[in-house]
């Protein structure tokens, strides 16, 4: 989905759930923008980002969003609103991948885009990634340069579509008709927080994606000089060090108590163990181990 999506969705959600508190719904917002600094921006070559598929999948991810949700529960809040809407994204827009990086120590797959079967007495994935629909429909940077698993999780609607117009719109609207006893003064808190509160982030944020969209969709095709590439670069560095600058400001972990602590503690162990009986399960009845 759009960036612009994203953020007005989690603003909308967490109005509610906050019961209208404007400054955790800029917080659960800025959360919101976070994912997407995995874009495919000037930092790395077309072919590097093709070949090691980071976007979607960096900071789209179940480990990303504990570290986040941990560091701070309003932005971690923002980042799984985020994965929560990429989840009903196309392969062209290549959904996420939710269990990066450790998805990909798993690097084969059981039955091929043709429908061919392999037999290995590895672990392996199911399918293959459809390659071919990928790299007939996505932009340059997100297409496959070999046959990958199929690791992303995938929904049925395209980027800048219907879907993501309509989900933008609802939620600006619904925030409108929220906030609509006193949207005069509404609008001049939010810009006030934004602005005056979490300035270097806004402007963080403001620098680095608007620079690298116009890079993404325009610059990146045309001949430029290496001293046009580092001012472009250096622009995007110096916003996501705004934004981490004053980030750092905001450490408000999501507190677990002792019961927590411990239903924790038994669900990991009950899946490791879960995991290994499960593995020496399917290797005694079916001679190979399919996820």
């Amino acid at each position: 989905m759009n960036l612009h999506t994203h953020i007005t969705f989690a603003l909308a959600i967490s109005l509610v759930l906050f019961h209208g508190n404007l400054e955790l719904a800029i917080l659960v917002g800025i959360g919101a923008a976070l994912p997407d600094l995995d874009r495919e921006y000037v930092f790395t070559s077309r072919a590097i980002f093709s070949r090691f598929q980071l976007h979607r999948a960096l900071f789209h991810n179940l480990f990303f969003a504990g570290i986040i949700l941990f560091f701070n529960q309003y932005l971690g809040l923002g980042v799984l609103l985020h994965m929560a809407l990429d989840l009903l994204t196309s392969p062209t827009d290549r959904g996420i991948e939710l269990l990066f990086p450790f998805g990909r120590f798993i690097k084969n797959f059981k039955i091929d885009y043709e429908g061919n079967i392999k037999r290995s007495k590895s672990f392996m994935w199911l399918l293959e990634d459809p390659i071919v629909l990928i790299n007939r429909t996505s932009d340059i940077g997100l297409r496959e340069s070999k046959g990958m698993p199929w690791l992303r999780v995938y929904g049925p609607f395209k980027n800048s579509r219907l879907a993501d117009w309509t989900i933008f719109y609802t939620s600006f609207i619904f925030i409108q008709l929220f906030e609509a006893n006193n949207l005069i003064g509404w609008w001049e808190d939010f810009i006030k927080i934004l602005f005056l509160k979490y300035t270097f982030i806004t402007i963080g944020i403001i620098l680095f994606y608007g620079v690298g969209e116009v890079w993404r969709k325009r610059l990146q095709f045309i001949r430029l000089t290496n001293f046009a590439k580092a001012i472009i670069a250096g622009t995007m560095t110096l916003g996501v060090a705004l934004l981490i600058f004053q980030g750092l400001e905001l450490y408000d972990p999501f507190h677990l108590n002792s019961y927590l602590i411990k239903a924790t503690a038994l669900a990991f162990l009950s899946f490791i163990l879960g995991i290994l009986i499960a593995a020496i399960h399917l290797r005694l009845k079916f001679k190979e181990i399919v996820m």
